[in-house]
């Protein structure tokens, strides 16, 4: 049984999660995903958690970068930039995600990049678009969150503009990327022909909203937050988070009446129209919230599925990670990493009946340089005198064989 994405290479250029994990995905399904880093590595490598790292090495790094071989190269000098033509000439594909117009100064822009391979796939990825009035502003995930609507929309109405507790604009552009690498690949596959692919993280964040845009643009929908923390903008009670009384649960949908002749909440029993209930949901929510806060958790998920209601318990990271649907899902996986040895990360969220999926340890810097080096037809001369003169790095712990 093969990988879906066997015969694939991909340049890999890219940094950080947009990229990074973009990448990762098509290593994950089988592709050779070559890294090619600056000396030392790429900057997400020594990117701090809560101010510190995990034994020198941000666990950032190692949950995007497995299925990836390393090499370090001196774009600036001619000798390095020759190494990645030589790789690039050997790819399907290549991925990178710096401000536009850093890979035209190294010489690898798409024009330049055609003439080496005239076939490849060419993804760019930026903050917001490779031309337009903010092409030449610094792009992160926040500053898309914000300007996508979605901070705005986030959080209490008595409360700041919230953003969301992960890089969602971040992860949706990776698998923008991922997706429509994939659907490029194939179209070369069929025509041989190559072509450029550009996304950036705004896009990202207005095309995840599309429901609520879709809706505030064509029926003047408000989008008010709701004082008492309604789960979404446009939606009554008593979709939101409910505190219990020694946590928190979820609730999605619910027949309000019939919930609320379980928990024995008379009042709110004749609620039925659903504009009613939106006018009214702060109202709703916290006379609900002064029912489930006398309840505990396990015993209020009870009543409330017993009503026929749409609930989840609300959990930290770690008891996501050992909650038993997300273990008997295989979603948490042990990888290993010199200096930290074994650790846990994400696994990959979908199953495929007809395809064996591995994994490889993320690599050190260059770690798979001079291997990387010899397929490109490098003897172990021309290898040291690379090495010697700075253009390669091998840098950090070296694997146990």
């Amino acid at each position: 049984m093969t990988t879906p994405l066997d015969d694939v290479t991909i340049a890999d250029f890219s940094q950080m999660q947009q990229g990074g994990w973009a990448t990762q995905k098509l290593g994950d399904m089988g592709a050779d995903v070559i890294k090619i880093e600056p000396a030392g590595g790429e900057l997400v490598r020594t990117a701090p958690i809560e101010g510190a790292l995990l034994e020198d090495t941000s666990p950032y790094f190692l949950a995007m970068n497995r299925n990836k071989r390393s090499i370090t190269l001196d774009l600036k000098s001619d000798e390095g930039r020759q190494i990645a033509e030589g790789i690039i000439d050997e790819a399907d594909a290549l991925v990178e995600n710096f401000r536009p117009g850093v890979m035209e100064k190294f010489g690898l822009g798409y024009e330049d990049v055609k003439e080496i391979n005239n076939s490849i796939v060419y993804v760019s990825a930026s903050g917001f678009g490779s031309d337009g009035p903010y092409a030449d502003r610094p792009g992160q995930d926040i500053l898309a969150q914000a300007m996508s609507g979605l901070v705005q929309n986030t959080g209490r109405k008595q409360d700041p503009p919230t953003p969301a507790g992960s890089f969602i604009c971040d992860a949706h552009s990776a698998n923008t990327i991922a997706l429509h690498t994939v659907v490029a690949l194939y179209h070369q596959q069929l025509t041989g022909e190559g072509q450029k692919i550009e996304t950036n993280l705004l896009n990202a964040g207005i095309d995840f909203q599309t429901q609520e845009i879709t809706s505030a643009i064509n029926m003047d929908a408000k989008a008010e937050r709701s004082e008492s923390g309604i789960g979404h903008v446009y939606s009554g009670a008593p979709y939101g988070v409910y505190e219990t009384e020694d946590g928190y649960v979820a609730l999605s949908f619910a027949n309000l009446p019939s919930i609320a002749t379980e928990l024995g909440i008379e009042p709110l029993c004749d609620y039925a129209d659903s504009r009613e209930v939106y006018v009214n949901r702060d109202e709703i929510k916290h006379q609900l919230e002064d029912e489930t806060q006398e309840i505990p958790t396990e015993d209020l998920m009870d009543r409330l599925l017993n009503a026929g209601a749409w609930v989840a318990e609300v959990n930290d990271y770690t008891e996501a990670a050992n909650h038993p649907q997300v273990r008997h899902n295989d979603m948490i996986i042990e990888l290993e990493y010199p200096g930290i040895g074994t650790f846990e990360t994400t696994g990959v969220p979908v199953s495929m009946s007809n395809a064996s999926l591995e994994f490889t340890d993320p690599p050190t810097p260059g770690e798979q340089t001079d291997e990387i080096l010899d397929e490109l037809g490098y003897d172990e001369d021309e290898i040291q005198t690379l090495e010697e003169n700075g253009i390669t790095a091998k840098e950090g712990s070296a694997r146990s064989q």
